[in-house]
């Protein structure tokens, strides 16, 4: 999917399913990075609405972009391993 800038310079909206598409992840996993806080989204959704359990969220491609770039600056990074240094016996110290 191309996202495509509107004429007057504002960004496109896509939905849930459209960034869910474009990153070949669920829409579950989407929801769960909007919950979270890293990635930002809008509820275009009427929460009186009864007829669906799901938010109407809408993601500006600058957002995707934005958090695409955080991601991919943090690569993981195993945690470093503690190496336990033998204390020298009383038998090597004599030596």
């Amino acid at each position: 999917m191309q996202v495509v800038d509107n004429h007057d310079g504002d960004s496109r909206w896509l939905t849930i399913q459209e960034v869910a598409l474009r990153l070949h992840v669920s829409r579950d996993t989407v929801e769960r990075w909007i919950n979270a806080g890293d990635l930002r989204a809008v509820n275009v959704g009427s929460r009186q609405s009864k007829k669906s359990c799901r938010s109407s969220w809408r993601v500006s491609s600058q957002s995707m972009e934005a958090f695409l770039e955080v991601r991919a600056n943090r690569p993981f990074k195993p945690p470093p391993r503690i190496r336990r240094v033998r204390s020298p016996g009383i038998i090597e110290f004599i030596k």
